[in-house]
């Protein structure tokens, strides 16, 4: 259960994270950036992105790491593994981005998505599988090394 709410902390952390980002790049990049406060886009956009992260992140990440768990040999090197890993989690937030904006796109009535959707959806979604997967690797802990120690001190302290 704790692994659930680990892989929860880090999907919100994410939101927060790609939402601020996003906001970011409006205020300073887009004409319409200083119509509405920093602060207002960052809760829009973490508003639209929270079910993303939690909706299709959470179940990828448990399929990549279900995934490189049965295939990964001890043999296989550091880079190569996370290489492989990010490129998992890139085509995982490709796909998730795609999936969501299609049925946005179906939802108002449209039949298809324009290139330039398609390549924004492309970009957004490499953009929030790369924040997600660094921000789990920053907060890799292993929680059985750490139900064990707390095991053996309170073990010590009776």
């Amino acid at each position: 259960m704790s692994k659930l709410f680990h892989v929860l902390f880090i999907s919100l952390l994410s939101v927060v994270l790609f939402s601020a980002l996003l906001a970011g790049y409006q205020q300073l990049f887009t004409q319409t950036g200083h119509e509405v406060s920093y602060g207002l886009l960052m809760g829009i956009y973490s508003f639209y992105t929270l079910p993303i992260f939690i909706l299709g992140g959470i179940p990828t990440t448990y399929l990549i790491n279900y995934y490189t768990r049965k295939q990964g040999s001890p043999i296989l090197k550091l880079p190569e593994s996370y290489f492989r890993s990010f490129a998992m989690y890139g085509i995982a937030g490709i796909l998730v981005t795609i999936v969501y904006s299609s049925l946005t796109a179906f939802a108002y009535g449209g039949v298809y998505i324009s290139l330039s959707d398609s390549l924004r959806s492309i970009i957004l979604g490499l953009v929030g599988a790369s924040i997600y997967y660094h921000l789990q690797l920053l907060l890799n802990i292993d929680w059985e090394k750490l139900k064990q120690k707390r095991f053996e001190e309170a073990q010590q302290n009776i």
